[in-house]
């Protein structure tokens, strides 16, 4: 469930996220101040509720941490997701120059694999944003195997030797593609960093307890961080966002 609402709320547009994590740190800051003035009016001895100041750094550094580490792993994804995208198209230019006109000429070869990045860009990309297989692409992906498998007997070692490598590379980078579809989002890490993040707002209201303007500003401040940072993270969490500037149909040209 959690991975599902993950998943819908980091395909949403980059204006549509902005005002969702806008509206949660307006309840962060509301809550957190909300906190601040209520011990502020009912404490009569409001400094014995007061933590020490440094305090404050111990949670904040926490909070640094997870989202330092939340942030390396979205970063890592979106670099997995292009290094396969540019290592598929690799091998699938150098094959098809290979069973191409000027090379082996194996028309069947060439036309297999043309029918394979059509579908894989129709119902891989375009119709399940890479978080699921095409059963028409594993098909065709199939027969091109068995066209390469019926080819390398025919042909002398090192080219055979070629055409298997270079169909192992087209196979494992969709492997790839495929996985950081579906698993590029971590719901429970974003849950936690939210979660730790409300800590923090929390641990700052509670060093300006006597000052609730201070405290204000101070909260303010930090929400405003905070939402940007969120924001920056959650438009780049899904690699596949943004399909246009990833088209496999240039594999082909």
């Amino acid at each position: 469930m959690l991975e599902r609402w993950a998943d819908y709320m980091f395909g949403l547009p980059e204006a549509v996220q902005l005002a969702v994590f806008c509206v949660h740190g307006l309840f962060v800051f509301g809550l957190s101040f909300g906190l601040l003035k209520l011990f502020n009016a009912r404490s009569r001895e409001i400094v014995q509720w007061m933590p020490v100041g440094p305090f404050f750094a111990s949670i904040s550094m926490v909070f640094a941490l997870f989202l330092a580490f939340h942030a390396a792993d979205i970063w890592s994804h979106k670099r997995d997701a292009e290094r396969a995208f540019i290592h598929a198209g690799t091998s699938i230019q150098r094959f098809d120059e290979l069973v191409g006109p000027t090379q082996l000429n194996v028309p069947a070869a060439r036309a297999l694999l043309r029918l394979y990045v059509e579908t894989v860009t129709q119902d891989e990309w375009a119709n399940h944003r890479n978080q699921q297989s095409s059963d028409r692409a594993e098909a065709v992906l199939r027969d091109l195997q068995a066209v390469s498998v019926q080819l390398a007997k025919e042909l002398p070692g090192p080219t055979a030797t070629q055409i298997n490598t270079l169909l192992n590379e087209i196979s494992r980078t969709r492997s790839d593609r495929l996985w950081i579809g579906k698993n590029h989002t971590e719901g429970v890490t974003w849950l936690a960093v939210l979660l730790i993040g409300l800590m923090t707002h929390l641990a700052v209201a509670s060093v300006h307890l006597d000052r609730p303007r201070a405290g204000a500003l101070a909260l303010g401040l930090f929400s405003a961080t905070t939402t940007i940072a969120y924001w920056s993270l959650g438009v780049v969490d899904d690699p596949y966002r943004h399909l246009s500037s990833l088209d496999p149909m240039t594999w082909l040209n």
